[in-house]
């Protein structure tokens, strides 16, 4: 009998169909024990590149076995496989209308996967071995939800559970399951974590001196953030025909965060121009003598990140220790917002306007006035009621 050599084109797919997994490792093992070849992952990941139409002929066979089993298997929880369940693709089609940004959908997905399994590779986390099995996504229910959160906060009661919470309710809610208060809708615990984060204007001068030192253009780039609450990627995406001159005064319109429904270019923020970071931005671009139009800075994020890490570990390393996930260009919209609240007087609606929150998502991040200023306050104008 003639020696049966393997195929690619074949036997990848057989063994996809005998496994019901894209598993590149577990196609690896099963080619190796039949037919005596050792072939890589990595090889078997590029032909299912190369032939993506057979690719998803064969998801589509793979959902069509699983669906009608009583167990979970693995193999539904592959990337592409996931996507194509009933009550998965409602969901996904149901987000998609609601125009959320493709991060927030795979980042939804994602949590739905490891509600499903109980099992957070990343993070050590393995509820199977506290009682917890396989869910399918098309059987899941309120009190499957409300029994993964009862094993969390029992057996891991450090771990945030926001983003699993909102994916939780948002699937039931696309599957017409009625959640209410029994999962919470609460912000991420993080909401808030730097509300104490305050470093004294000296030192933060210390700091944009230290990044001019390095780059002329990332302290600009700095000052920038810094006189306006902008986020680093509005920041680096700020262009000069958005500036608007009226005699003394300079605005420049930036395109910050937002619900991608509403703003499919970012949420538009109208930006106060300070004569100083004006000038800053003249001597780098020659605006307006040049008509030059398009990005204002051509640094790149990364660049700004190390930049800024290095200055921070410089000038304010108790910053870092204090707060290890701090995003480094992020540090100076958390500056803007508290210096300009203790300008204002703890003026929520002034301080949101300028630097590009809602008062609501201000005061979440940064509490309410100290107990010391509303003392102040209330010895200083109640009594004018009557005056």
């Amino acid at each position: 009998m003639p020696k049966i050599v393997y195929k690619p084109r074949r036997d990848i797919p057989n063994a996809i169909r005998a496994l019901h997994t894209f598993s590149p490792t577990e196609i690896r093992e099963w080619v190796l024990s039949k037919f005596n070849k050792s072939v890589t992952p990595q090889s078997i990941t590029m032909w299912l590149k190369r032939n993506p139409d057979i690719k998803e002929q064969l998801k589509k066979e793979i959902v069509k076995i699983e669906l009608p089993l009583e167990e979970v298997r693995d193999s539904i929880f592959e990337t592409g496989t996931f996507e194509l369940l009933d009550s998965v693709d409602i969901w996904i089609r149901d987000m998609k209308r609601r125009k959320l940004r493709q991060k927030t959908i795979d980042g939804s997905i994602a949590a739905l996967k490891r509600l499903c399994k109980g099992y957070f590779k990343i993070k050590g986390i393995d509820l199977r071995k506290k009682g917890w099995s396989y869910k399918h996504p098309d059987r899941l229910t309120l009190e499957d939800c409300i029994e993964f959160i009862d094993l969390m906060n029992e057996n891991y009661p450090d771990v945030d559970l926001s983003t699993l919470r909102l994916a939780m309710r948002n699937f039931l809610d696309s599957k017409g399951i009625h959640v209410g208060s029994k999962i919470s809708g609460a912000k991420h615990i993080s909401a808030g974590k730097y509300a104490r984060l305050f470093v004294d204007k000296r030192v933060l001068e210390d700091i944009l001196d230290g990044i001019r030192q390095i780059s002329y253009e990332a302290y600009v780039v700095s000052n920038f953030m810094y006189n306006t609450g902008a986020r680093v990627s509005a920041t680096l995406d700020a262009r000069l025909e958005e500036i608007r001159v009226e005699g003394d005064y300079r605005e420049i319109r930036i395109y910050d965060k937002g619900r991608a429904s509403k703003y499919p270019k970012g949420h538009p923020w109208d930006k106060v121009l300070p004569e100083e970071l004006f000038e800053e931005i003249k001597l780098i671009t020659g605006y307006p003598d040049n008509n030059k139009v398009g990005k204002i800075f051509n640094i790149s994020a990364k660049e700004m990140r190390e930049i800024s890490r290095e200055a921070l570990e410089k000038f304010c390393p108790e910053v870092l220790e204090q707060y290890p996930t701090l995003m480094v260009c992020h540090f100076w919209r958390h500056m803007f917002a508290q210096h300009m609240l203790r300008m204002t007087e703890w003026n929520y609606g002034i301080v949101a306007s300028l630097g590009g929150w809602t008062v609501k998502a201000l005061e979440e991040s940064y509490g309410k006035p100290p107990r010391a200023i509303v003392r102040e306050w209330g010895l200083k104008k109640i009594p004018e009621l009557r005056g």
